[in-house]
């Protein structure tokens, strides 16, 4: 049996996607936050005073909490997030996350989400709040599907 037009991904497939994809965001920013604080560290951008630093322990140093140098690491959430997901949007049509659960997005004339789409998207599906539109919408769409002009479809 062939189908004319794509079926929709439903609300189960995007969140075992998102989850997957959510774990690889949190891998990349915990070791990019790892390096980074390192980095600062290592070449004294801050006061080392405010780096609590135990010689005689195997500790990692580590930024305090209260430095306002970690506003920046939150933020590197944020940013990783974005250039990951719109990457991945705009050249493949799919995360890794969404390749392992076999759905894609696209346009609604099939073709690959541009910048713009992608950025829609993301903005539209910030704290998953959009995901839940799924389950009501009679086509399986989500908040971010019908603000973008694009849609998640299995794959084969």
């Amino acid at each position: 049996m062939t189908h004319s037009q794509p079926i929709p991904a439903g609300f189960g497939k995007r969140l075992l996607a998102i989850t997957y994809d959510v774990l690889i965001i949190f891998f990349i920013t915990f070791v990019l936050t790892l390096i980074l604080q390192q980095l600062i560290i290592q070449l004294e951008l801050i006061d080392l005073e405010l780096v609590q630093i135990n010689k005689q322990s195997d500790k990692i140093p580590m930024i305090p909490l209260e430095s306002p140098l970690t506003l920046f690491f939150r933020v590197l959430w944020l940013i990783v997030s974005i250039a990951y997901l719109i990457y991945y949007w705009t050249k493949r049509g799919q995360t890794p996350g969404m390749r392992v659960w076999k759905i894609k997005v696209v346009r609604l004339d099939g073709s690959l989400p541009g910048f713009t789409d992608a950025t829609l998207r993301y903005a539209f599906a910030l704290f998953g709040l959009g995901l839940l539109w799924v389950v009501f919408n009679k086509n399986r769409l989500a908040l971010q599907d019908v603000m973008s002009k694009t849609r998640l479809i299995k794959t084969a």
